[in-house]
């Protein structure tokens, strides 16, 4: 009798304590619906977001439009992972290395004969302590000179580095940097290691093996596998969207390029801390915090951010940002709290903020709403209505300045789409708005002279740019219209 009844109370208390630790689960699910609602309502969240727990999926969804033919995104849309891609690079080396291929300590010239660098091994690409030059600048330069008319991949990179041979920005291990460069250096190493390009490998070695069977290492030559591919574009004040997706004859792996999706992410993320990729000892390896020789630590290992969130528990994953694609995919490891953020409106700079958001959801602690934009919601009443846009930015700062951004840019993005229109006496209110909001700062006074002058106020303007070169004595571009004014009759 006294078992029964004492199995009897345990199996209550079990089931209670399961049916509570279920309520918290739907609770922080319905927290987490709410939250990215809200987050698109207020214009931003346009993209495919995961976050799971303990093996489980608490949240998945997309919202918002492909911008190519406005249709809606969902959850099988393929986006530009950026940098998140260096995590795949960084595991195809460590695969590798576990295959007796090549080993962290390696020179890189033992596999690359014409690298120009003799003293640099593969740890320091890995870990961002090269001090390899980054080449993207020269390659930019060419792009701006109309010089490129082929496509640009690794073996330009290399090329370029091998013909001009620049300098280490400093020795090698000395410090850290993180280096886009490093990243397309071993992007050659595993072809040449493996005897595949790049791309096939991670197909035939981790998208295949994994059914990642939406992930692609994009180039001319692979976009046809984007079958359902997210467009980057920027959603601008006034409501209309611009195109920002890749750049033409940019074939460059490595470094970014990878497209996925969320469900493709969970499955990396599933194999990464299952160990179905590397062995335990290569993944720890591949977390440790880098330790330079000028004695500093970064919270940087293998391919992956080691940064702990805000309640200081440990977090291992990628940021990725790359034309309209902005991207995070971090697992945090005590709690095995997966979150996965996929976006492609370049105007959207909340990923960051989201991700803060959900740790603070699953944490069940407090956490913040994402503003709206204010020039968004000031855009159509500035061109109808001057001063019922000025009483609407004081009454709104006043009365719900939490659920907005009121930050600098916003009101000076505003004044230039204004200006842009021809709608210069509201472009001149917006700026003129923003300095007052903004007293001291030289570039709110600059844009604020730039309007003047172009509706005829030059000597409005002179005294503008004249308190902007007052707080910063080296404003370049209040100097350069000071400057032509001086030359103009008053």
């Amino acid at each position: 009798m006294n078992k029964f009844i004492l199995s009897s109370l345990v199996s209550s208390v079990m089931f209670f304590g399961s049916q509570s630790a279920m309520a918290e689960q739907d609770s922080r699910v319905e927290t987490l619906k709410s939250y990215f609602k809200q987050c698109h309502k207020a214009q931003l969240c346009n993209g495919s977001f995961l976050v799971a727990e303990g093996g489980k999926v608490l949240y998945h969804q997309a919202m918002g439009v492909n911008h190519k033919g406005d249709m809606p995104l969902s959850t099988s849309h393929q986006f530009d992972i950026g940098s998140i891609s260096k995590q795949f690079t960084a595991v195809a080396i460590m695969m590798l290395q576990e295959q007796g291929k090549l080993n962290f300590e390696d020179k890189v010239i033992q596999h690359i004969p014409d690298f120009p660098y003799e003293q640099i091994i593969i740890k320091q690409l890995l870990n961002h302590t090269s001090g390899i030059a980054d080449m993207m600048p020269y390659l930019t330069s060419l792009y701006r000179q109309g010089k490129v008319t082929a496509s640009l991949d690794q073996n330009t990179v290399l090329d370029a580095l091998i013909d001009q041979a620049p300098e280490v920005m400093f020795q090698p291990g000395a410090q850290w940097r993180y280096s886009n460069t490093g990243y397309v250096v071993l992007a050659t190493l595993v072809s040449k290691v493996s005897k595949q390009s790049y791309g096939e490998f991670l197909q035939s070695r981790i998208f295949t093996p994994l059914k990642m069977t939406q992930s692609v290492s994009r180039t001319s030559k692979t976009e046809h596998r984007l079958t359902e591919r997210a467009y980057g574009f920027r959603q601008q004040i006034n409501g209309t969207q611009r195109t920002f997706d890749q750049i033409p004859f940019f074939d460059i792996e490595g470094m970014g390029g990878i497209y996925s999706t969320t469900s493709d992410l969970y499955a990396w993320d599933q194999a990464l801390h299952g160990h179905k990729l590397l062995s335990p000892k290569t993944w720890q390896a591949a977390t440790q915090l880098t330790k330079t020789t000028d004695g500093k630590t970064k919270e940087y290992g293998f391919g992956f951010m080691l940064k702990p969130d805000a309640f200081n528990q440990q977090k291992v994953g990628h940021s990725g940002h790359w034309r309209a694609f902005k991207s995070i995919y971090t697992r945090q490891i005590e709690d095995n709290r997966t979150i996965i953020l996929l976006t492609n409106n370049g105007q959207d700079d909340s990923v960051d903020a989201n991700e803060k958001a959900v740790d603070a959801i699953l944490a069940g602690q407090a956490y913040e709403f994402i503003q709206q934009p204010i020039s968004q919601v000031l855009y159509g009443v500035f061109k109808q209505d001057i001063n019922k846009a000025l009483s609407t930015y004081h009454q709104l700062k006043a009365d719900q300045a939490a659920g907005y951004d009121f930050s600098e840019g916003q009101l000076n993005d505003l004044g230039y789409v204004l200006l842009q229109e021809e709608h210069v006496q509201a472009a001149i209110a917006a700026f003129e708005l923003n300095v007052e909001a903004f007293p001291k700062s030289p570039n709110a006074l600059d844009s604020l002279a730039e309007a003047l002058i172009l509706n005829g106020q030059k000597r409005a303007a002179t005294k503008r740019l004249k308190q902007a070169l007052e707080i910063d004595s080296n404003f370049a571009s209040a100097k350069q219209q000071l400057a032509k004014l001086n030359g103009a009759k008053l």
